[in-house]
This record gives C-alpha cells, sequence and structure tokens, in this order.
C-alpha cells in the first residue's frame, strides 16, 4: 500500500513521458498538444510511475487535464495528492472539463455554466471524440 507521505512529485523525465503518454492514450485522456513541461507526476519507490496530471495553458484559462492514475494504484487518494499539488503550482483560477464531479467538488471546484472558449471547445472535443454515458461538464477553481 502506497502513504500519500511517500509520493514524490515531479516533472516527469523525457522516459516518464513517454509513459505517460502511452497511459493517456490508453486511459483515452485528451492526448492532444501533449507538453512534457505542462506535467506533474506522481512516483512511488524505485521511481515508478503512479499518476500525472497537467496544466494545459490556453489562451483564455488555465485548464487542469489528463490526469490519470496507474490502474493498480487508483483509489488510494494519489489523484487527489496530484491535483492539489497542481492546484498549488497554479495562482489563477483553473477550469476542467470532467465526468466525475463529485471527485473534483470537495478539492474546490464548482460546475459552471459560464467559461472560457478554450473550455467549451474542449466540451466540444469530449463529447465528439471521447464519448462516455456520464455528462461531461465544466468546473472551475475560482482565485
Amino acid at each position: 500500500i502506497i502513504s500519500i507521505m511517500d509520493l514524490l512529485f515531479a516533472s516527469p523525465s523525457e522516459a516518464d513521458f513517454k509513459q505517460i503518454c502511452n497511459c493517456i492514450r490508453e486511459f483515452e485522456l485528451d492526448d492532444r498538444g501533449l507538453k512534457k513541461e505542462e506535467f506533474c507526476a506522481a512516483f512511488g519507490k524505485n521511481h515508478q510511475l503512479l499518476g500525472f496530471g497537467r496544466l494545459r495553458q490556453h489562451p483564455d484559462c488555465i485548464e487542469l487535464c489528463s490526469l490519470g492514475i496507474i490502474k493498480s494504484h487508483r483509489n488510494l487518494g494519489i489523484g487527489t495528492a496530484i491535483t492539489n499539488e497542481l492546484i498549488k503550482k497554479e495562482p489563477h483560477s483553473i477550469h476542467l472539463v470532467c465526468i466525475i464531479p463529485d471527485f473534483f467538488i470537495p478539492l474546490g471546484f464548482l460546475v459552471v455554466d459560464s467559461y472560457p472558449v478554450s473550455i467549451q471547445q474542449k466540451l466540444d472535443y469530449c463529447m465528439q471524440s471521447l464519448p462516455v454515458p456520464e455528462p461531461y461538464v465544466a468546473m472551475c477553481l475560482q482565485r
């Protein structure tokens, strides 16, 4: 079992980034415009990649996206820890698009009906390219 205290947060190396990109495709996350420097990765013992998340810079907002946890390490609090780490790094409001608003609400995000154009484009992309039974929602952490 992994303790959240044992997690190391770091920018991914080139090798880590390749693994992250593979996971993003496997988990069917948004793989558009991936940039290594936008990611924060969570590592366990022996530099084992456990999860990752991204703060994507858009012309009109910052988007938290591409949040993924290695399947064998899900439901251990790693996603929450990564999200909190990303929130600490960004002093401005953070937007996101998701199908699991109940995960983000305790972290301070609220479902919003008004959002930047980039988030509308993300909603459109998700509904067209990443169809799921759950509804997509836009959320924002106001700063």
